[in-house]
Formats: structure tokens, sequence, C-alpha cells
């Protein structure tokens, strides 16, 4: 039988003799499966048109049981080119996974702020509360004047702020220089402490949402698409490369007026793999050159910088201003207490 291109391996398919005192365990192994699924083979048989592909599935987990017994004759080998694009593939696959497992975390803006549940239980009691008191009022005018309130309470109630750390410490931060007073020292502070982290807690949420889009959801589109790709064609590898080491063993087996029949079959399902592993290759190379990931990256390294510039330039404006105002009362209360 002739050797195919692009270096594949194609083992003999002659008979091989094997020692009845070693592999007698083996055998019994195999002769039970070979019964079993020779019996679903002859059953397939009375429901044509299946029949045909039902055998050749057969003939694909008679060989992948074989193989995982240790009792095939042989298996058809990968070029080493193949198999170390499956590794390279493998492992840009888990990368990307990974990373995605973690940038997820930018899809929910409370990822730091876990007291924001208490917060939200808190509002959802209030809301069915409310919900309670409105059912239980006496009348139809009564409900519909409560429904009325309702609607404008909901209409006059701002946009909720986001559920972040820093856009909570800045609401204590402004509650709290309320209830002092701006015009007291301390009040002053908290009331730019305030401001700045609002600033800096909106520019937070920006830079999530620019995560989301220039990074976890085109990564997560390369992963279903590029990456799959040349999953599933390794799979289709797998899947031919069974049915080529089955149409061997049945080359092996055959009675002599069956011989060219099975030798045209092996060469078919040769043919056949042979396309599949070239097929198999190209698209693990495009995953792996694909230039994607790259721009994706920097994406988020752009949307980092962007937050932690902002971030940095607000909070240098306001560090003097704070010790400025400290400064001044750490003097007065010298002052006051020489």
């Amino acid at each position: 039988m002739e050797q195919p291109a692009d270096g594949i391996k194609v083992v003999d398919a002659e008979p091989q003799a094997i020692g009845t005192n070693t592999q007698a365990s083996s055998l019994n192994a195999n002769a039970f499966l070979n019964n079993t699924l020779d019996g679903f083979a002859s059953l397939s048989s009375r429901f044509n048109p299946f029949a045909q592909k039902l055998n050749k599935s057969l003939g694909q987990v008679r060989q992948y049981a074989q193989e995982k017994l240790g009792t095939a004759e042989s298996i058809t080998e990968l070029p080493q080119e193949y198999k170390e694009l499956e590794k390279k593939v493998d492992a840009l696959r888990s990368v990307h996974t990974n990373l995605l497992k973690v940038s997820r975390t930018f899809n929910s803006s409370s990822y730091d702020y876990p007291v924001q549940i208490q917060e939200s239980l808190i509002g959802i009691s209030n809301t069915v509360t409310r919900e309670f008191q409105h059912l239980a009022l006496s009348s139809a005018a009564d409900r519909a004047a409560g429904s009325t309130n309702t609607n404008s309470t909901a209409q006059d109630k701002p946009n909720e702020e986001p559920k972040t750390l820093l856009h909570g410490l800045s609401r204590v931060a402004a509650e709290g220089a309320q209830n002092i007073g701006v015009d007291e020292p301390y009040g002053t502070a908290l009331y730019k402490y305030a401001t700045i982290t609002e600033k800096i807690a909106d520019a937070r949420v920006h830079m999530d949402r620019d995560i989301v889009e220039k990074f976890n959801k085109p990564m997560q589109t390369t992963v279903n698409t590029t990456i799959e790709q040349a999953m599933k064609a390794r799979r289709n590898v797998q899947s031919i490369r069974l049915s080529l080491d089955a149409c061997k063993a049945k080359y092996r087996s055959a009675r002599p007026e069956k011989l060219e029949a099975a030798r045209l079959e092996v060469e078919q399902a040769e043919d056949q793999f042979v396309a599949a592993v070239e097929e198999a290759t190209n698209l693990m190379k495009a995953a792996l050159e694909n230039p994607e990931p790259f721009r994706n990256l920097a994406d988020l390294v752009q949307a980092q910088l962007q937050y932690f510039k902002q971030a940095q330039e607000l909070l240098s404006d306001l560090a003097p201003e704070l010790d400025e105002i400290q400064v001044t009362q750490e003097s007065l209360y010298r002052n006051s207490r020489a």
C-alpha cells in the first residue's frame, strides 16, 4: 500500500501474530467486544438506509475501544508538526479561557463592593413593604391614589448610582459633609473627597465597559470561532483516523474474494485522513497566527491606563488641598491649646 503524503505514517496492514500467553485476557475482552458490535451491525442491516452509516460508526467505536483495551493491532500516527500544533492550540485555548474567567469580573460593576448586596436587600425589602401597604388600602380609590403616588415617586426618583466601592465612599462622604456642614473644615474636606471620588468612580465604570466591549466580547468571539473551528477539525481528524484504522483492521481479516474491495476502502479512508489532517493543520495555524488577541490585550491595557491616569490626576489635585486643610486645622488646634 502506498505511503500517503504530508509525512502521515500508514502502518502495514498485514496480519500479525499474537502471543497466546501474554495477551489472553486482552483477546477475551476483544472477542467479547467484537461479538457485541457484530450483533449491532447485524441488527443495523435491517434498517436501511441507515445501516451503512451505523456500521461505519460501529467500526470507529470498535477501533476506539480496542485502542483503550490495548488490543488494537495498529494505530495510524499523526505528523509531528500536527502534534506540536495541537499542543500550541491547547495552550492558546487555555490562556484565553483563563483570562476570560478573571476578566468577566468586569461585567458586574459591584465586584469590589460586597456591601452593596446588603443595600440591595434593604431596597428590595422597602419595595415589598410599599407593595403590601398598597394592597392593604381599603378602597379602590385609595389604591388608585396610592398607585398615582407610587408612579410619581418612581418618576421623581433619580437614576440609581452604580454599586461600586468608590461610589459608596463618595456617597457616604457627601452625606457626612451635608450633616456636618460644608462650611465646617471637616465638612469641606469630605465634600472635596466626595466630589473627586465620584469622578474616579465614574472613570472606573467607564473602564469596565471598555474592557467588556474591547476585551471580553472579542476574546470570547475568538474562542468561539477560530479556536473552536480548529478544535472541531481536530475532532474530525480523530474520527476519520479511527475509521481508517478500522478499515485497515477489516482489510487484514478480509477473505480473499473481498480483499480488493477492502483495499480500496482503505485507500479511500487514507485520502480522507490526509485531507482532514491538512484542513486541521491550516485551521490550527490560523488560530495561532490570529492577530486579534494582540489587539484585545492592547485595548485592555489602554482601558486600564486611561482609568489609572485619570485617577492619578484627580487625586494629585485633591491631596494638596486636603493637606492644606489639615495643616491649617493642626495649627489652629495647637494655638487653641497654647
